[in-house]
């Protein structure tokens, strides 16, 4: 399989969340056929990169499967545009790194220590991008 194959399912799941895909379990499907997908991909780095990305699909199922909270909503919404595939390395690095500091304000403003948590877990999958997307 192409990475470019896979990448293109990934942001079609993405985009068919809360319109075609409405179900939690069917979304989880979705991500484990993804994850299938990912295996598949032919080239070592860009498999180990397509396995990477799968980190923010688990948040997704994960926020899914949880009543959503609003401090958990917005950082999602960052999350998920943040880990957009378009633009150049130092493009989608930056993205990253403001998101991070977006989430973090989101976090500090939650109600609960439960759900600053919860945000701030969403920073995970964005620190990865920032690490594999460093300038050499």
């Amino acid at each position: 399989m192409e990475y470019d194959d896979y990448q293109a399912e990934r942001q079609r799941i993405i985009a068919a969340w809360g319109t075609e895909i409405t179900d939690p379990e069917q979304l989880a499907a979705e991500v484990e056929r993804l994850r299938d997908l990912a295996t598949a991909v032919a080239d070592d780095d860009l498999r180990a990169k397509a396995i990477r990305y799968l980190r923010s699909m688990d948040t997704l199922v994960a926020e899914a499967r949880t009543p959503e909270s609003e401090t958990i909503g917005k950082a999602s919404d960052v999350l998920l545009r943040a880990t957009r595939p378009d633009g150049t390395p130092a493009e989608r690095r930056a993205r990253a790194e403001e998101a991070i500091r977006e989430i973090a304000r989101i976090a500090d403003a939650a109600p609960t220590p439960a759900e600053r948590l919860a945000a701030l877990e969403m920073t995970e999958p964005l620190a990865e991008i920032v690490h594999v997307l460093a300038p050499d």
